[in-house]
């Protein structure tokens, strides 16, 4: 066990070293055994915050293996001491000292210094940032000076490397761009060097871990070989062999270029914090100048392709039709990369296959059997990717995929046909690149290269070759649209003939005219067209080239149709067909037929054919439509005429000017005694003058309200008029002025309405008075059943203050004579006393009856408990709530309500015991009184109450003139429960 540690005044001085130190890892060396010293500990760690991170800089002493930095973590964020097992944790500043086996007096001694320790801290850190900032930008103006604003790519990467050196005082330094880059690692390609003695041949390769650190995170990377001998790191620098190295990532705008590697082999060399940041900062504007002059590189290269571009572009663009523009294409691409062959990929309808539609150079063989999968091989690859896939040398990519610079995910053959020739060792071309060919209307395909020797272009060639793809897909997808054009323009006549044609005539000749139309645009040999009657079986039938098919076969094709165009196999297409298709003609939801076409070829219908398919059997359905909607239009004009003609309701019409122009029989039998003939008559001059406004405002809002006018009117003389509630609403038909559409008119009689309405107002006059009658009975019922209990309370009074008074001086009057008495005597006026106790007792029980003065005295519980008790069945008291006072009014009708309850249950229930159970609520009060009597039915309490026995009545009464509820709930045999709810 550790000794204990020494009181805070026996704490040794603080140590100058701490404050003087130059670094933090000094500082950090300093505190470590300082404290360790002073709390005698096993061991003590410093954790310092570096870089947002708390990292450890020292240690001294043993245990500490038992640390994983989480409980120093937890201490910095909580800024208090933290303690777990043999571990504690003691927070200063912007770092933390981490103690094993600490006395935690000592720790607590330590806690005092804890404000000096964290000055000096950031002393040693400003001291250092200070001095890492004036070196870094020392040398980053230097390197500034020395490249001189360069724009040739070699010096700007050798006159970096030679900076880095001097500027740490290390040997040796190279500078290489990547040219292979993946998603966990990279190679790069030529490397330019300082202090080196050879050259370097194939390239620097960067792993998983170093390559996280400098591209992902963007982090410098320090070597020390005593320090990481063992690891990853020393093995894969064991070639270069340093004593300390610093790797820095090249980045510019946003995009990993390469790296920076500076190292020293002088034997005790170190890697610093500090060396790492300069080297960051060379590597930043070194990346500056290195993208500036790759980019200036490029240009150039752009500008020397621009004209071959120029050239070919033009001559792309010289034809609109698709094969001599992908034939232009070919040749083009052939010369422009030197390609030994060159091909023209389309993507199928089924969006899953490419065949080769134009090429140069390849064997005949090839091009008819290569049909290549999406995703698969450099052609399919590239479709996929909709960016360019390059195979450097296709056959040793596909014996080995992990070789370097093998296509990306191993891509291989892209049809079954290239995969044997790659297994046989019989494929003719080494490198090959897939180029994508994008229109706006999707993917067409793809150009690809072929190359007998290892794939020739570079980097920048290969850019090259996409921007030519590209002007590609732009001469392609000008040379589809214009053939697209022509091919909408002759599907336009189609349309227009066919239109024209059953507009004329829907013969059966029209029909079969439409049929021919229909298949020669569609390139098919046959076809027929179909009807259907409403009652959806076949009608009619019209073919061209084509024998109307027997019934069996219309049925069959009938159970073939779908929402829209459909391709049919051989199998479900008429006999001697190799593909059909079959597209219904619809009418909305209801189905009119269906067209029919076929060719004995079996290449299964295009897109672009079922397009035109739904197009034609559009414009004939449309056509076809029109007659039947014509027909039910007539049909719906006939049942609303007889509807209108039936009609018990007047239904009159009149035009723009609003005369009308339609009355119906029902309003010609009520109006036409009184007005003549309606037919011609202004609308107007239907109403009476009175009544003539209300009119003309209802039919002004009819025409230009959506709702419509409404109004009443009066129709006839003064004596006896007619009283009509209209509704008018305008009709609109077209050619007519919006302003002044036609407008109907529904009138009904109100007479008979009238006369019901005021029977009504006659019935609710006399059920209003007969309220207020009631209203009245109630007030006097209350005033009433106020002065009984007044009355009682003075009668209870009297009897009480006066009555008894005097009979209880009578007993003791009484008394005393019988005290002076003796014999029979004193026998009889002890008679006398007894019958006057009893009589002073009946008094005060009489009295009580009539006004108990507990109620009034201690309130409602102590009353209706004490009522319990005076009941002849065992009755039980329950209350649940807060106990309160009420109102007076509502305390009194409580207790009658409950004395009347347990008057009715001694006397009918004929019960064991019975509750009265009180409930105090927010706004009130709920009293339920219960007993497990014999109970009753609706119709037993009706037949008491018919005898007299009107308590149940009495007790509903008086609870309403309280303004509260009663429910009453009973079940013979099983008693009977009165509920009374009461505000207060």
């Amino acid at each position: 066990m550790p000794a204990p540690a020494p009181s805070p005044a026996a704490l040794p001085a603080f140590p100058p070293s701490l404050s003087a130190a130059l670094d933090v890892q000094t500082y950090g060396a300093a505190l470590a055994e300082y404290a360790c010293r002073t709390v005698r500990a096993h061991g003590v760690r410093v954790w310092a915050v570096s870089g947002g991170s708390l990292i450890p800089v020292a240690e001294e002493g043993s245990g500490l293996a038992l640390s994983d930095g989480t409980l120093a973590a937890r201490a910095l964020a909580g800024g208090v001491v933290l303690e777990e097992g043999m571990l504690a944790c003691l927070p200063f500043g912007a770092g933390v000292l981490e103690f094993v086996g600490a006395d935690p007096a000592g720790v607590e001694s330590l806690q005092g210094l804890t404000p000096l320790l964290a000055l000096a801290l950031e002393g040693v850190q400003a001291r250092e940032a200070r001095r890492g900032r004036g070196r870094v930008a020392e040398t980053v103006e230097g390197l500034v000076r020395s490249l001189g604003g360069s724009l040739d790519l070699p010096e700007v990467l050798t006159v970096t490397a030679r900076s880095a050196a001097l500027a740490l005082g290390f040997g040796r330094a190279f500078v290489g761009l990547f040219s292979e880059f993946g998603e966990a690692g990279a190679r790069t390609g030529e490397i330019f060097t300082h202090g080196f003695e050879g050259e370097f041949s194939g390239g620097i390769g960067v792993g998983p871990v170093s390559f996280e650190r400098l591209v992902q995170r963007g982090e410098a990377i320090r070597f020390e070989r005593g320090r990481d001998a063992g690891t990853p790191l020393a093995a894969g620098l064991a070639e270069l062999n340093p004593v300390a190295a610093v790797i820095a990532p090249l980045t510019a705008r946003g995009r990993p270029l390469g790296l920076l590697y500076v190292d020293s082999r002088t034997p005790g060399a170190s890697a610093t914090e500090d060396d790492a940041r300069l080297v960051l900062a060379l590597a930043e504007q070194a990346s500056l100048a290195i993208d500036n002059a790759r980019l200036y590189g490029i240009e150039t290269r752009k500008r020397e392709a621009a004209e071959a571009l120029r050239e070919a572009g033009a001559a792309l663009a010289g034809s609109l039709h698709l094969a001599d523009t992908l034939a232009q294409l070919l040749e083009r691409a052939v010369t422009l990369f030197r390609a030994d062959a060159a091909g023209v990929s389309e993507l199928l309808p089924d969006g899953r296959t490419l065949i080769i539609r134009n090429a140069v150079g390849l064997p005949s063989e090839y091009v008819l059997r290569v049909r290549a999968k999406v995703g698969a091989g450099v052609t399919g690859g590239a479709v996929e990717r909709r960016a360019m896939v390059a195979a450097r040398d296709l056959p040793r990519d596909h014996a080995d995929p992990q070789t370097e610079g093998a296509i990306t995910g191993g891509l291989g053959g892209g049809s079954r046909y290239t995969r044997q020739l790659l297994a046989q060792g019989a494929y003719p071309f080494r490198g090959v690149v897939g180029l994508p060919l994008q229109t706006g209307a999707g993917i067409f395909g793809a150009l690809t290269l072929y190359f007998r020797e290892p794939l020739p272009l570079d980097a920048d060639d290969l850019a090259l070759a996409e921007v030519f793809a590209a002007q590609a897909s732009l001469a392609i997808a000008n040379a589809r649209l214009y053939e697209e054009e022509l091919r909408r323009e002759r599907e336009a006549a189609v349309l227009l003939n066919v239109g024209r044609l059953l507009a004329e005539d829907q013969s059966d000749a029209t029909l079969s005219e439409a049929v021919r139309l229909s298949v020669l645009a569609m390139n098919a040999t046959r076809g027929l067209i179909a009807l259907t009657s409403e009652a959806g079986s076949i009608s009619r039938c019209a073919a061209f080239n084509l024998h109307s098919p027997n019934d069996t076969d219309l049925a069959g094709l009938t159970a073939q149709l779908g929402r829209g165009p459909r391709p049919l196999t051989r199998k479900y297409a008429l006999p001697v067909a190799g593909s059909a298709l079959i597209v219904p003609l619809r009418s909305a939801d209801d189905v009119l037929g269906f067209l029919y076409a076929d060719d004995p070829g079996t290449d299964p219908p295009s897109d672009r054919v079922l397009q035109l398919a739904r197009s034609v059997a559009d414009q004939i359905a449309l056509t076809l439509t029109r007659e039947r909607l014509l027909s039910a239009l007539a049909r719906e004009e006939a049942r609303y005429r007889q509807l209108a003609e039936g009609a018990h309701d007047l239904i009159l019409s009149a035009d723009e000017g609003g005369v009308i122009t339609y009355a119906n029989p029902a309003s010609t039998a009520l109006l036409g005694p009184l007005l003549g003939p309606l037919t011609g008559q202004p609308l107007l001059t239907l109403a009476t003058p009175a009544t003539r406004p209300a009119l003309h405002a209802a039919l002004d809002a009819a025409r230009v309200r959506a709702v419509g006018g409404r109004a009443e009117i009066e129709v006839g003389g003064t004596d006896h008029p007619i009283r009509l509630e209209v509704r008018l609403s305008a009709v609109r038909t077209p050619g007519q002025p919006a302003a002044a559409p036609s407008v109907l008119m529904v009138a009904r009689d109100l007479s008979e309405l009238q006369t019901l309405a005021d029977e009504i107002t006659r019935r609710g006059q006399a059920l209003e008075a007969a309220t207020s009658r009631q209203s009245e009975l109630r007030t006097y019922l209350t005033l009433f059943t106020q002065a009984q209990e007044e009355e009682r309370r003075r009668i209870s009074r009297e009897l009480h203050d006066d009555t008894a008074q005097v009979l209880t001086a009578t007993t003791r009057r009484v008394a005393r004579l019988a005290r002076d008495l003796t014999g029979e005597q004193r026998a009889r006026a002890d008679d006398i006393r007894a019958d006057l106790d009893n009589a002073i007792e009946s008094v005060r029980r009489f009295a009580r009856n009539l006004r108990p003065s507990v109620l009034d005295d201690l309130g409602l519980l102590p009353a209706l408990e004490w009522l319990a008790t005076q009941a002849v069945t065992d009755t039980r008291l329950e209350v649940a709530g807060q106990d309160r006072r009420l109102p007076p009014t509502i305390e009194l009708t409580v207790f009658r309500l409950a004395q009347e309850a347990l008057n009715n249950v001694d006397k009918h229930a004929r019960a064991l015991s019975a509750a009265i159970r009180v409930q105090y609520t927010p706004d009130g009060v709920r009293v339920a009184i219960t007993d497990d009597g014999q109970g009753f039915t609706p119709d037993q309490a009706q037949a008491r109450a018919q005898a007299g026995h009107l308590g149940l009545i009495g007790l509903r009464e008086r609870v309403a003139l309280a303004g509260g509820e009663l429910d009453v709930e009973s079940v013979p045999g099983q008693g009977t429960t009165l509920v009374f709810t009461l505000p207060g």
